[in-house]
């Protein structure tokens, strides 16, 4: 008996705004093939950070390289920046595709790697999958992983930073006991 495993994915429009974002970037740019590249690098991005925020996770748009006019001149670059975690980079990938397209410019500084079908219309879209970390500059897609562990993966990644400041917190309320302590000639043995 063979096991069958359905797999979230999403798949829905891609937002107006995110379409208007994606045209008035390409027109900016000085060449067809690299006006097409930040098309879709931006109608990529401009999905998953719809998907993001529907899943309740904070990005910021605006401190994103993609957003960027100047970066996304110089660099292929389709990150998404989610608040207090760091950069996720978003990669296209036309539906007959079976590899994903990594820049090495993009293969570090990441917090994860999120596959993004856009459909033949460009008025569509699917996550395919998420990878951690990339080493190559074509990935296949087979070795992507499900969408909810990427959902889980960004949990964690939640709860770690908020145990950090939580941390840092409260080893600088020390710090200011200690002080405190200092001002008021109160030093505890073996300070010098």
């Amino acid at each position: 008996m063979s096991k069958i495993r359905e797999v979230l994915t999403f798949s829905a429009p891609i937002p107006v705004d995110g379409r208007h974002r994606a045209e008035e970037l390409r027109r900016q740019q000085a060449t067809q093939a690299k006006g097409e590249q930040v098309y879709l690098n931006t109608l990529s991005v401009s999905f998953v950070n719809y998907y993001l925020l529907c899943m309740g996770f904070e990005t910021d748009l605006n401190k994103s390289d993609s957003w960027n006019v100047i970066q996304q001149t110089l660099m292929d670059v389709a990150d998404l920046s989610l608040k207090n975690l760091g950069l996720l980079e978003c990669r296209p990938v036309l539906s007959d595709t079976q590899f994903v397209y990594v820049p090495p410019e993009v293969q570090s500084n990441r917090i994860g790697y999120v596959a993004v079908q856009i459909s033949k219309s460009f008025r569509e879209a699917k996550l395919l999958g998420f990878i951690k970390q990339v080493e190559t500059d074509l990935l296949p897609i087979n070795q992507l992983q499900p969408l909810d562990n990427l959902l889980e993966y960004l949990e964690e990644l939640s709860q770690v930073k908020f145990a950090e400041v939580v941390d840092n917190s409260l080893n600088l309320n020390q710090n200011l006991v200690q002080l405190k302590q200092w001002v008021e000639n109160i030093f505890e043995a073996g300070w010098q």
